[in-house]
């Protein structure tokens, strides 16, 4: 806290309040340090401990200004950390939020590279080689709270945090999603760099972990979406797409919460956005981003959509559709001259399926190849035929491959040792085929 407090004084050169939250220390634990108003700074402590979101509802209650920055008592400022975010709410006003970057451990995401220093002055340049290639600024979905900013309006449109979350992680992805919800965007500043020190939290990881998986069963059962399948940026795809053309017309099927459209539309700023979703809930976070459409690809008719796409997206689509033949002729339809699907498509004949396979196993999970909602399963020779079925031209097919463990290694070497049959290696390492295909 003490450090935390210090790079305040040494760093921020305009008028500022500090109120510092105590959410009730546990006996024995309380802060060693005493606060004064001489320095600005109003101290709020809690009789018990509750929950990272009532520590805010009780910071935010007693803040004024039109600024807001929340910050954790871990965290230490760079020498120009809130005037860069100052600017960066300034340069854009749809921005309502920014955060800067730090070295997290253990939380759910927003890692950045440790830099190597020692000392304050270690410390100062290497935020300042950082910030050197200019203020650099990234959409998201939503954000950490440890260094944030919010202008006014935006934390007033979100309202209170929610106090049934107890962990920073979930506490923060739902209150600024929140924001999101209420039209506002999110900047990550990679240009901004902060100085995390290692908290309790990292002394029981196993722990922490396990509320955060708790509270995102929380976050599941209020938004309706899942935390881990519906934020995801399915940005290995981008290799088959030439999101340098300007005015591109992208249609995202299954575009859950919009994450992926909203990097497209980072990369591609001029691009025109739309998205298929089934649910409401995601497809409610994804209109920030883009045009949702209502759409049934296995029956839809192409009169019914007046626009024509240069290329049409179906990451992790087509396993799950009743026909997904029929599917792909509908969205040829809808294909503009030369246009392309871009698709990914699970691979039933990796050789982690065969390996539980010749062990009498086909056990159904709730992700993966074997997803219990996979209607459909396909290997690379299928998935060519049905795209040439439906009038796609196959131009590009890569696979993406994981680490897998040395028994089911062990089986591979053996598989492709075989005499009997030729046996591919590709076969056997994509864990997924990404194809694009263009229109004939």
């Amino acid at each position: 806290m003490q450090q935390c407090l210090a790079s305040i004084r040494r760093t921020v050169r305009i008028p500022y309040e500090i109120i510092v939250v105590d959410d009730g220390s546990p006996q024995g634990e309380e802060p060693a340090y005493e606060l004064s108003n001489e320095d600005g700074i109003r101290m709020l402590r809690s009789k018990e401990h509750r929950s990272m979101g009532h520590a805010l509802c009780m910071g935010l209650q007693e803040a004024d200004g039109d600024v807001i920055l929340f910050l954790h008592a871990d965290i230490m400022l760079s020498p120009y950390t809130v005037e860069d975010m100052l600017d960066a709410l300034i340069a854009r006003p749809e921005i309502g939020v920014v955060s800067a970057v730090t070295m997290r451990m253990n939380e759910h995401r927003q890692f950045s590279s440790q830099p190597s220093y020692r000392g304050w002055e270690d410390f100062a340049a290497a935020a300042e080689q950082r910030r050197s290639g200019g203020l650099t600024m990234h959409p998201t979905l939503y954000l950490e709270l440890f260094c944030l900013m919010a202008r006014r309006d935006a934390v007033c449109a979100a309202g209170l945090p929610d106090e049934a979350y107890r962990t920073p992680c979930m506490t923060a992805i739902d209150y600024t999603l929140r924001m999101v919800r209420a039209g506002y965007r999110l900047g990550l500043l990679s240009s901004v760099y902060v100085h995390h020190q290692e908290n309790a939290h990292a002394q029981n990881i196993d722990a922490y972990d396990k509320e955060i998986l708790a509270e995102a069963d929380l976050f599941h059962e209020k938004w309706g979406v899942s935390l881990t399948y519906s934020f995801g940026v399915r940005d290995d795809l981008f290799s088959l797409m030439d999101l340098s053309l300007e005015g591109l017309r992208i249609l995202e099927i299954g575009c859950a919460c919009g994450a992926t459209l909203m990097e497209i539309g980072a990369r591609s700023p001029s691009a025109k956005l739309y998205g298929v979703e089934l649910n409401e809930r995601a497809a409610e976070i994804a209109r920030t981003y883009a045009d949702v459409l209502a759409m049934d690809v296995e029956r839809v008719d192409e009169n019914d959509i007046r626009e024509r796409f240069d290329y049409i997206l179906m990451p992790d689509v087509i396993e799950h559709l009743l026909d997904p033949w029929t599917a792909l002729r509908n969205m040829r339809k809808l294909l503009a001259p030369g246009g392309c699907i871009v698709a990914g498509i699970p691979n039933v004949a990796h050789i982690s399926n065969l390996y539980h396979l010749l062990r009498g196993m086909w056990q159904y999970e709730d992700a993966g190849l074997l997803d219990r909602t996979h209607f459909r399963f396909f290997t690379q020779r299928e998935i060519a035929l049905m795209f040439e079925g439906a009038g796609l031209r196959i131009e590009d097919m890569m696979l993406r491959r994981f680490e897998m463990p040395a028994p089911i290694m062990e089986l591979r070497r053996e598989l492709l040792s075989l005499q009997s049959i030729k046996v591919r290696p590709e076969d056997l390492d994509a864990y997924q085929w990404c194809v694009r295909a263009r229109r004939e």
